[in-house]
């Protein structure tokens, strides 16, 4: 065979080598997905989920006019995590215009990154960046504002209110509030930091009674509303019961003073 027969006979077939090889590794390829530099951008509400994700290590929530307190359980962190990433990746954000009577907000802190804020209002919640108010969540989010407040309405948080001078305390007796002295209110503080929570009242009868004594807090005034006030109502000399007007979950928390025999 001549040699330039033999050379042409050499190339087509390494030629026809390479074109085979090529398609098989194109067929791969294809069958397989190979990822190759791929790019991906994680959605915004995925990132936030993201960053819930992540270990709390405190959760720190500010009740208007009475204070700030800090939740550390680690039972209590890992529930709240759970209730907020259940909230954001259900809920759905829609046009709200109405100002919240209550305004809870808060921080949960992490070790490893930044700090988020968050609020909750009857209706809604906000952390971060994201916000959601859809119906399917409503519920959710009212449970979470009454557990928040449960914790907020406390003998200290209480007992710090009436003792705050630029708070009025009152009492309210047939529709007309009088001013408590300095030895009332005096006697109210210890009566209330001496007083222990209860859990089961459901023995009590006297919630049906008109209370024997009722007292109302005047908080310092908040832009969002004319006057915040929380009750305190005493029934028969042995146990109050607190409660904020503008808490629309209507949450209640119940005390024994301390020399009650129940």
């Amino acid at each position: 065979m001549p040699e330039d027969k033999k050379g042409l006979s050499w190339f087509r077939l390494i030629l026809l080598q390479v074109i085979i090889g090529s398609l098989l590794i194109g067929m791969c390829a294809y069958t397989f997905r190979i990822p190759l530099d791929e790019v991906h951008v994680v959605p915004r509400q995925e990132d936030q989920l993201d960053r819930i994700a992540g270990v709390p290590m405190r959760v720190d929530i500010t009740y208007p006019g009475l204070g700030t307190i800090s939740i550390e359980d680690p039972k209590e962190l890992l529930k709240l995590r759970s209730t907020f990433s259940g909230l954001l990746s259900s809920g759905m954000q829609r046009p709200q215009q109405l100002v919240p009577r209550l305004l809870l907000t808060g921080t949960m802190a992490y070790l490893d990154q930044e700090d988020i804020p968050f609020q909750v209002e009857t209706n809604a919640f906000h952390f971060g960046a994201e916000s959601v108010n859809s119906l399917n969540v409503s519920a959710t989010i009212r449970k979470l504002q009454s557990t928040l407040i449960d914790k907020m309405l406390t003998t200290s948080s209480i007992g710090s209110a009436v003792e705050n001078k630029i708070n009025d305390v009152f009492t309210l007796q047939q529709g007309v509030l009088t001013a408590l002295t300095q030895v009332e209110r005096k006697a109210l503080i210890s009566q209330i930091r001496a007083a222990e929570r209860i859990i089961d009242f459901s023995h009590f009868d006297d919630l049906q009674r008109t209370p024997d004594a009722h007292f109302v807090i005047q908080l310092t005034n908040d832009y969002r509303v004319k006057k915040h006030w929380i009750h305190v109502d005493r029934y028969n000399g042995a146990y109050f019961v607190v409660y904020d007007l503008l808490d629309e979950t209507n949450q209640r928390v119940y005390f024994k003073l301390n020399n009650a025999s129940y």
